[in-house]
């Protein structure tokens, strides 16, 4: 037995304190000394001694100043290796001994850790101990003691943690992990209980084990070394979960933490592996840990549960991470789908895992486990179904806490939300057309565990809390079920389903079947009517739920309830009393009874049965009675909403409002909302009562009257219409019933004075809210006279005068509403009556009740004082009013304010309105504000702002903003003769269409936009009026102006009929010469159709001139105005004459001259001068009247005094220039003319910028021949003008820079002169001035020969700006673009440029802008056009190296950079290799070198090999530590291979660059995923450094590197062209066969059974190389010997048995094909992708193809895709072999000759689904253009095989989406197949008319306002395209340069052919737009159309003169 661990501190601390007192550390010599003492007990003291002087606290920093640390590295200094400490340990056995020694080394390593300097002295001391002999040593401490096993562990930690976890990998192999102690020594705990804090300063046996074990798994862990670890040790990982319950909160924490952090957020470790480790054994291990619910620690934050359960919501309850996986929602799993990220496990369930985990949660008896329940429930909808019969839940009703906890988790699971999502398909937003199943909807909403009987008995319970808890569930069940219902009828909606629709379908089945599963109606109804004899608050809860459950029913089964004939009316039986001020008083029970009614209301608002005009039990009431008193009288306004909705409803569908159901509303409104208390009186003594129960009872009474003889009222409503006014809307007949029986009630003295009031007031509110809603108020005004009348003083209360006086009052607000501004403004004096002074002050010093209904009664008091008061109240009187009433009800101001007079103008004064406040605002409502306002408040602008604001204070629906505009409408009706204030008015219209148009939606927009303007007789009035004021005339201008908008085609329909008044008005002014209304005019004129203008304007053309008055020009010229945006000529019928007989009237006209110019370039090709129209979108359906194929005459008929009129103007226009330019390109004699002006001196007069379009005309259309007749002084003095000495706008700036090389180029006779003249003008300017004219200039220039050392001049100075530019900020605008582009053009075409301008200029690049790829281009281009110095090469070559971000660029993903970079490297390398070549220039270039095939990583490698030249020495001394992977530290070569990528070295083998050759010189060649590929060249040359420096020694060393995939990649380069690559491979593998052969590892017979098999196949050359071994050949045994290595794979044992079963393998026929190909077992389709996998990367030669030919490969996959069309990733593995069969020309020519290819294609591209692989068909049909034997197929076919090929392209064009890829793609495809001989016209006119319709489909995505520079994107690759990226759609980084590119390609093509196509002209038209856009240099092509279009459009304008 252990000694006792309690007693060995104390003896440790004596001998700790003897041993301090004797041994003193202060240097290394101290050190050596102690431990050279041959005494064990003084060797044990010394020991102890150094241990406790060096030991290291847990947790605790060392100070790189520390003494500990220094005396360690001195010590370490003078003995490496601590060599003395392990003398020691090697010469003792005592445990005390080696418990010391362990130890003490393990607090060395820790110091040496601590800081990277001193990680030297401590990888020795690792190195020592990890080597097999000390290993075994530590590892046998294990069985030993207590103490010794402690520190060994502990010095195992601290090796796994030394320098960042850098040893961990060799600590990891060394281990054994195979020892049988590990088991016992996980569950060593140290004995009794300590501080948890003590658990990580003294760890146990068992915690350091823990620790040990997660330092694989840490953070700082390599993936690799992680998922090797859980791979092979899984069963030691998963150990430290066994026991973990048991452990301290901190060791949980820190598992719990590196689990999550170290395992499951690593994206590189294997999501299967880890699923794998957290199945449901360790899940229920840590399940465990919610045992411990309780406070560990004295903060009480150290709660185990807390800890586990954050874990595992973080792992269970996310879809996609951890164990939880996506699933489908309530659709079952699709077993044949490819699912990412799939489980392995199979089953019905993606979620198998988490479904065990479910049942073992108790989720009854813990809160944490209920809500990790719920959660993934949550996120994993398809396991609630399966959930219930799993768990069995106790849901049997009975009084128990069990029952009540299960039968509440159950309604919190039903509860879950329904999973929308997956009703869509993946991907998109459409619905499925399938519903998901029945069973699965039903488990979700109501499982089949009994539930209609739990609910019915629950329901019938005795126990009242068992029957609220079993109706809260069933409710719940009833919400989930109406929101599926919701659902699905908004995805039948959206399917557009009919009756036999799916979903429609899947509907009824859920409803008939959950029908079944809920209680019978009855059962609920007998609940709801239950007598219960208990407390108020418990009654109010049951009927709440009572009520819910019935609304439920209503809404979920209207059937059931329609055949309970329960009668739904008697529920308003308590809905009153529950309104009552005694219950809202009740606030315990407030909120529920509230509720209840509204459930009551949802379910009448549900109930088909309920109708208004039933009457209530024992009363001569109807329903509407009740409704109206709890409208009345509700407080809460979910039931005021939901009770108007009800309403609005139910008699909108009766006849009283059937034909205005709208007009309900106003009515609800109109209600009283006084409250009255008991016992109030008038001040005459009337008695009032509550006014809402007198109109309730009064519109009941009409409603019962009027419905029963309607048409009584009907035609009471029609005698008081006005017949001859259309205008009026016909109110509901109970306005007719209400003043009949108002007027006989009055009469009959039927009404008490206080309901007469709120009648008569009821009534004056209703009026004044219906005269918003008529468009003509004569109706309202007979009605107020009518009800004027019925309220003669002589019909009311004589004995209540205050009370007739007060509804006296309320009909002459009535008539004042409608009319306020006519009325005369009542002005008393400013003095307030004693009486009212003294009842003001009164009521300020009441004190405020305490009770809310004493305040509300003592508010409405105040109101009905307001109403009764004799004395006309002063506005200081209404601003105390209006105080105290705040202060006793706010809500009570709004009646307040309603009541005042709008004669008296108390509002805007006594409350102050102009600074209201926001609650104010929120009381009151626009039309009384509007009401009460006076003419000066409407001319004021802060008051017309506040009734916006009280207007848009919530935001307004568009009816209630009509109604607004309605009531200004009225008022602008009534006071047109007053100018200002209609004006006002206007205004305040004008602001409310601003602030309305702005917040709704542009349909809403619209509506209301013809509501002002159409159907308001005043608005449309004053819109066709003509003789309106000017400041009346402004106001209307300003509301068109937010109204209307003149470019949007809605708005110019909406007002045509507005607009063809005034237009046919303007005709007969300009027929008959007088104009009245032009103001009118032209203010409509904006938003007339440009036709109707057009016609205007032609009609002004054909008139006589006299007739055109100055008022008919100013208002012609405002049409022309107005048209100006929209004028085309193309558009027009107005030809070029008339418009010029119309610039004879006004010659002055700018608008007019700008649309002759439009004319005029209208017959004229698009960019005929080259320049770019700069417009977003392009118009190129008028293309074809541009081109001269059309003829046109029109430019030829000018006459000749308009020509000659140009250049007599003195002021030129830029129209007058477009003119003149056009014209010159039109008329030959027109230039001609021109010149001869030009010579005369005229031109000197005119603004150059308008001169130079017209000189440039001449200059591009005549040439050399224009330059003849100018003079010498003329020409001089034009080019010293067009010289750059001022900054112009960017287009005149292209056109001096082109006339200056056409001048220059041309006139051969002053060539020298001008040259002279720019270099002397140039020199006197900046350099940083005018650098775009020097390098355009010397890139037009450059190849012209005589003027070499001007563009040499001209370049330089480029240059120069070039160095200041990338010296400055980084940045460039569209200028600085466009110069770099033409100085990377000039390097790259060569010139000679002097060294001291480049050396400053690269560094400049390297030092600032090393990162930007147009700088790196320059500097590229210019290394190869000037000799630089060896000293300046190097220099710039350090600075590249020696960059701060160069390894940054270097590594990072953009790939373009890196490649540009190092090509900048490498042309420096080459210009002086000799100097170049240094070891210190490599070795960076090692860091940056990833070895695999991409452009970048060959040219470093041929720097390499280029340094092994120079210097004579081989560079594998310097790759000796190059690494695969940055992060990773290599010590030799056997580790790099060791740690290269075998998942890239696997796609290397996959996809083997064959035309690798040893040789330096390398065709540019790309496999399609380079960075993924290894170079198999510097993999064959690593290998062999391996084999011959560091071979592998031990079995697991060989195993390792066998698993690196770098020896099948060496078999597959046996399949290399190169004969030099084959023999260094077969070389390598004969020495790897021999060395296997002397190794003891587990594979060894499996791979030499495979090296001899190679050995078989290889036959000897008679020249010496081996012959190339067949590709099927070298990819079957690369595939069986990596399976040997990786047994898991699913193709492991299909090589092997294949293998086996022959002798030897047979090159000339394809591996396994039938087998694989037509599999039945369980992984048939694994079998079928795979050898069809292995076919496409197999095909790589002739040789390949013949392999193939041979067994009918080809017809074997055509006949497979044929019968699995739905087949997606078959049908793409394929295509992939087609594309590679075609990329060789035997297979080609074979396929399509022998095996019907192009029929099968046809036949294909025909199905369905071929809209995903558009791309790839259009690659391998130009596959088949590129690389097959054309004059064979030509012959064979007699050119039938084109044809074919045109409806193939054709064919799947038709079927596609369009993108700018694919239509590149078929650019180049239909000019492979136009320049193709003998292509039938027919049907390469069928794909030139697909092609050009996807074109014009996609250019409005393109915008044309950008210019493309001309040094474009990379060139994309060229075919043959091979099967690897065949699928991958390229990015398209310049759209609007992919567009002219496809447009070039489909142009030549079209040009190929003598037969002009239909839209040859608008392809035509299109390509002269991108020469427009790119300009010469960047479209050669569109530059030689461009001058033929214009010499075309010269030659047919002149015969058509002639």
């Amino acid at each position: 037995m252990p000694q006792n661990r309690s007693e060995r501190p104390h003896k440790r601390a004596k001998l700790e304190q003897n041993s301090r007192k004797a041994y003193e550390f202060s240097n290394a010599t101290d050190v050596r000394r102690a431990l050279q003492n041959q005494d064990q007990n003084g060797q044990i003291e010394a020991l102890s001694a150094l241990r406790s002087t060096l030991s290291v606290k847990s947790r605790e920093t060392v100070a790189p100043q520390d003494e500990r640390l220094s005396l360690v590295v001195q010590w370490m200094e003078s003995s490496p290796g601590a060599h003395d400490i392990f003398e020691i340990w090697e010469g003792t056995n005592q445990s005390s001994s080696l418990s010391l020694i362990v130890s003490l080394l393990s607090s060395v390593l820790t110091l040496l850790s601590s800081h990277f300097p001193y990680h030297s002295h401590g990888t020795p001391i690792i190195k020592t101990l990890l080597s097999p002999k000390w290993m075994r040593k530590i590892t046998s401490y294990f069985s030993g003691s207590n103490e010794l096993l402690l520190v060994s562990l502990k010095l195992l930690n601290t090796i796994s943690h030394f320098g960042g976890g850098r040893e961990r990998k060799t600590l990891y192999e060394a281990f054994p992990w195979d020892i049988k102690t590990l088991a016992k020594v996980a569950h060593m705990r140290r004995r009794g209980k300590g501080d948890a804090e003590d658990v990580l300063e003294r760890p146990d046996i068992r915690t350091y084990y823990v620790f040990f074990i997660l330092s694989f798994i840490d953070p700082e862990t390599s993936s690799l070394v992680k998922s090797t670890f859980l791979e092979q040790q899984r069963d030691v990982f998963l150990s430290i979960f066994k026991g973990l319950s048991q452990d301290s909160y901190l060791v949980i924490r820190k598992v719990l933490e590196v689990c999550w952090v170290g395992l499951w957020s690593d994206p590189k470790v294997k999501r299967t592996m880890k699923i794998g480790l957290f199945a449901e054994i360790t899940i229920g291990h840590l399940l465990k840990l919610y045992e411990r619910a309780a406070a560990e620690n004295a903060d009480g934050d150290h709660i185990p549960a807390d800890l586990v359960h954050h874990f595992l919501l973080a792992i269970c309850t996310r879809p996609g991470l951890g164990i939880c996986f996506r699933d489908r929602g309530w659709y079952p799993r699709d077993i044949d789908a490819d699912v990412v990220d799939e489980p392995k496990k199979s089953g019905k369930i993606y979620n198998k895992i988490l479904s065990n985990i479910l049942k073992s949660l108790k989720v009854n008896e813990d809160a944490r486990q209920q809500e990790l329940a719920l959660k993934i429930l949550v996120a994993c909808p398809e396991l609630v179904a399966g959930y219930w019969p799993a768990v069995a839940l106790t849901l049997e009703p009975r009084l128990s806490s069990k029952w009540i906890a299960n039968i509440a988790f159950f309604g919190l699971v039903i509860s879950q939300p329904v999973p929308v999502s997956s009703f869509l398909i993946p991907g998109n937003n459409i619905y499925q057309p399938d519903p998901p199943p029945l069973s699965t909807i039903l488990e979700s909403i109501l499982p089949s565990v009994s539930t209609k009987v739990h609910f019915s008995k629950g329901l019938q319970s005795t126990s009242h809390l068992v029957q609220h808890c079993t109706a809260l569930a069933l409710a719940r069940c009833l919400t989930k079920l109406s929101c599926v219902f919701r659902t699905f009828q908004d995805v039948e909606s959206a399917l557009e389903e009919d009756e036999s629709g799916q979903w429609t379908r899947r509907h009824r089945e859920v409803e008939r079947e959950a029908r079944r599963r809920v209680p019978e109606f009855q059962v609920v109804v007998a609940f709801s009517q239950i007598k219960v004899d208990a407390k108020e608050v418990k009654l109010a809860l049951l009927g709440e739920s009572a009520q819910r459950l019935l609304w439920l029913y209503h809404l979920c089964f209207p059937q059931m309830v329609a055949e309970a004939r329960f009668d739904v009316g008697k529920l308003l039986q308590g809905l009153v009393d529950a309104s009552q001020d005694t219950i809202r008083e009740a606030g315990n029970v407030c909120g529920l009874h509230g509720l209840k009614q509204l459930h009551v209301l949802r379910l009448l608002q549900e109930s088909d049965q309920f109708t208004w005009s039933g009457k209530v039990a024992n009363s001569s009431h109807t329903y509407l009675h009740a409704l109206l008193k709890i409208f009345c009288a509700s407080p809460t306004r979910a039931v005021r909403s939901t009770l108007r909705s009800l309403l609005m409803k139910t008699l909108a569908e009766s006849i009283l409002f059937q034909e205005h159901p709208d007009e309900v509303d106003m009515w609800l409104d109109s209600l009283p909302t006084t409250s009255r208390g008991t016992g109030c009186e008038a001040p005459d003594g009337a008695a009032l009562t509550d006014e809402s129960d007198g109109v309730a009872t009064f519109l009941d009474d009409c409603a019962q009257r009027c419905i029963k003889t309607p048409y009584r009222y009907f035609e009471a409503l029609r005698d008081l219409l006005p017949m001859e006014n259309s205008a009026v809307d016909v109110p509901s007949p109970l306005l007719m019933t209400v003043l009949e029986q108002f007027a006989a009630k009055l009469a009959g003295k039927l009404l008490t004075p206080s309901d007469a009031l709120a009648i008569a007031g009821f009534v004056r509110r209703l009026m004044f809210k219906l005269a918003s809603k008529q468009r003509d108020l004569t109706f309202l005004r007979i009605f107020s006279g009518k009800l004027d009348d019925a309220a003669m003083p002589e019909n009311l209360f004589s004995q209540h005068a205050c009370v007739t006086a007060a509804i006296r009052r309320e009909v002459s607000i009535m008539h004042t509403c409608f009319s306020h501004f006519q009325g005369v403004r009542r002005h008393s004096d400013s003095s307030t009556s004693p009486e009212v002074e003294d009842f003001l002050t009164k009521i300020e010093g009441v004190p405020l009740p305490e009770s809310s209904s004493a305040r509300i009664h003592n508010a409405y008091e105040l109101v009905d004082w307001l109403r009764f008061v004799d004395t006309t109240l002063q506005p200081q009187d209404i601003v105390r009013l209006s105080a105290v009433v705040e202060r006793f009800h706010p809500p009570a101001l709004k009646d307040l304010f309603e009541n005042l007079h709008p004669a008296n103008s108390l509002m805007w004064e006594g409350s102050d309105l102009k600074t209201a406040s926001r609650q104010l605002l929120q009381v009151l409502s626009f039309d009384w504000i509007f009401t009460q306002s006076s003419e000066a408040d409407m001319a004021n602008q802060q008051c017309r702002k506040i009734m916006l604001e009280c207007l848009f204070l919530r935001p307004p629906t568009r009816v209630q903003i009509e109604h607004a505009v309605c009531i200004i409408a009225h008022d602008i009706s009534s006071v047109m003769e007053r100018e200002s204030l209609v004006c006002g008015l206007l205004l305040l219209l004008s602001a409310i269409m601003q602030r309305a148009l702005g917040e709704l939606s542009r349909e809403d927009g619209a509506r209301l936009k013809e509501f002002v303007l159409l159907r308001a007789p005043s608005i449309h009035g004053l819109s066709m009026s003509g003789d309106l004021p000017d400041t009346m005339q402004e106001a209307l201008c300003a509301l068109l102006d937010v109204s209307l908008d003149p470019s949007s085609e809605g708005d110019r329909t909406m007002v045509s009929s507005i607009c063809t008044y005034w237009t046919e008005c303007f005709k007969a002014s300009i027929r008959s010469g007088s104009l009245q209304t032009g103001r009118s005019i032209k203010l409509w004129l904006r938003y007339t159709d440009p036709n109707n203008l057009l016609n205007i304007i032609d009609q002004a053309c054909d008139a006589n001139n006299v007739a055109l008055t100055p008022s008919v020009l100013e208002v012609l010229e405002f049409a022309l105005d107005t048209l100006r945006g929209s004028f085309t000529c193309a558009s027009s019928s107005i030809s070029i004459s008339q418009l010029l007989r119309l610039y004879r009237a006004l010659p002055d006209s700018e608008v007019l001259e700008e649309m002759i110019a439009v004319a005029v370039t209208s017959h004229l090709p698009p960019c005929h001068d080259g320049r770019h129209p700069r417009a977003k979108t392009l118009n190129f359906s008028l293309s074809p009247r541009y081109l001269p194929a059309s003829g046109s005459s029109q430019l030829g008929v000018l006459p000749p005094d308009f020509v000659s009129g140009l250049f007599q103007k003195a002021i030129w226009t830029e129209s007058t220039s477009r003119i003149v330019s056009g014209l010159v390109y039109a008329q030959s004699g027109v230039a001609k003319e021109f010149v001869a002006w030009f010579n005369s001196g005229a031109w000197t007069t005119i603004p150059f910028e308008h001169l130079l379009p017209a000189v440039h005309a001449v200059l591009d259309s005549l040439g050399g021949d224009a330059i003849d007749l100018f003079r010498d002084t003329v020409t001089i003095a034009l080019f010293d003008r067009m010289l750059p000495q001022r900054r112009h706008p960017e287009g005149l700036r292209q056109l001096c820079i082109r006339c200056i090389c056409i001048l220059i180029k041309a006139d051969a006779t002053r060539k020298q002169q001008l040259a002279s003249l720019l270099q002397k003008n140039m020199q006197r300017l900046a350099v940083d001035q005018f650098a775009l004219e020097s390098v355009c200039i010397a890139s037009r220039l450059q190849s012209f020969p005589p003027l070499a050392d001007l563009v040499t001049e001209l370049s330089e100075r480029g240059l120069q700006w070039a160095v200041r530019h990338f010296s400055g900020p980084e940045g460039e605008d569209e200028e600085d673009q466009l110069i770099l582009a033409q100085l990377t053009k000039i390097a790259k075409q060569g010139f000679q440029a002097k060294t001291y301008f480049v050396e400053p200029l690269l560094t400049a690049i390297i030092q600032n802008r090393l990162a930007d790829t147009v700088a790196l281009d320059i500097g590229i281009a210019l290394l190869q056009c000037s000799p630089l110095k060896p000293v300046v090469v190097n220099r710039a070559l350090q600075n590249i190296l020696q960059h701060p971000q160069f390894f940054k660029l270097c590594g990072s993903e953009e790939s373009s950079r890196r490649d540009l970079i190092i090509r900048f490297v490498t042309a420096l390398f080459r210009l002086h290799p000799t100097n170049t070549c240094q070891p210190s220039h490599i070795m960076p270039l090692v860091r940056i070198y990833g070895g695999t095939i991409s452009a970048s990583d060959r040219n470093l490698l041929n720097i390499f090999r280029l340094f092994e030249a120079e210097r004579l020495m081989p560079i594998s001394s310097i790759l000796v530590k190059w690494s695969p992977s940055p992060g990773i530290s290599i010590s030799s070569q056997l580790d790099a291979v060791q740690n290269m990528d075998p998942i890239r070295m696997l796609r290397t083998c996959h996809v083997f660059p064959i035309w690798r050759r040893m040789s330096d010189e390398q065709e540019d060649e790309k496999v399609g995923l380079d960075e993924q590929v290894y170079d198999p060249l510097f993999v064959t040359l690593l290998v062999a450094q391996m084999l011959t420096h560091n071979p592998p020694t031990s079995s697991l060393e060989w195993v390792k590197t066998f698993r690196s995939n770098v020896f099948s990649l060496l078999i597959r380069c046996l399949s290399a062209k190169d004969e030099k690559i084959r023999e260094a491979s077969l070389g390598l593998l004969a020495r790897v066969w021999k060395s296997v052969e002397l190794s003891d590892m587990q594979e060894k017979q499996h791979a030499l059974y495979i090296f001899n098999l190679l050995k078989n196949l290889i036959k000897p050359s008679p020249d010496g190389p081996p012959l190339r071994l067949p590709s099927f050949a070298s990819l079957i045994l690369s595939h069986a010997l990596r399976g040997v290595f990786y047994p898991s794979n699913f193709i492991y044992p299909r090589t092997a048995r294949f293998l086996l079963q022959r002798p030897e393998l047979d090159v000339t026929d394809v591996p396994m094909l039938y087998g694989m190909l037509y599999g039945s077992s369980d992984d048939w389709k694994k079998e079928r992708g795979w050898i069809v996998r292995f076919l496409s990367d197999g095909m790589m030669s002739t040789e390949d193809w013949k392999v193939l030919k041979r067994r009918h490969t080809w017809d074997l996959l055509s006949s497979l895709v044929q019968s699995s069309v739905r087949d997606q990733a078959l049908r793409r593995a394929v295509l992939e072999v087609l594309a590679n069969l075609t990329s060789n020309v035997q297979a080609t020519t074979s396929l399509v000759l022998k095996s019907s290819l192009l029929s099968w294609i046809e036949m294909q591209v025909q199905l369905p689904y071929i809209n995903e692989d558009t791309l790839a068909w259009l690659k391998i049909l130009e596959n088949i253009l590129t690389t097959a034997n054309t004059a064979k197929l030509q012959r064979a076919t007699n050119g039938q095989w084109q044809d074919a090929l045109c409806r193939c392209l054709s064919l799947v064009l038709q079927n596609c989406t369009p993108s700018l890829p694919i239509l590149q793609q078929a650019a180049r495809v239909t000019l492979r197949l136009s320049l193709a001989s003998q292509t039938s016209i027919f049907h390469l006119s069928d794909v030139f008319m697909v092609v050009i319709g996807m074109l014009e489909q996609l250019e409005h995505c393109i915008d044309f306002s950008k210019s493309s520079s001309v040094n474009g994107p990379a060139i994309p690759s060229k075919p043959p395209y091979h099967g690897h990226g065949l699928h991958i759609q390229p990015a398209v980084p310049d759209p609007l340069r992919a567009w002219g590119g496809i447009v070039e390609d489909l142009w030549q093509a079209s040009m190929v052919r003598d037969e002009k196509f239909v839209k040859w002209d608008a392809l035509t038209g299109r390509l002269l737009h991108w020469r427009g856009i790119v300009g010469e240099d960047g479209s050669p092509m569109g530059e030689w159309a461009r001058l033929e279009a214009v010499r075309v459009s010269l030659s047919s304008i002149t015969n058509c003169v002639q």
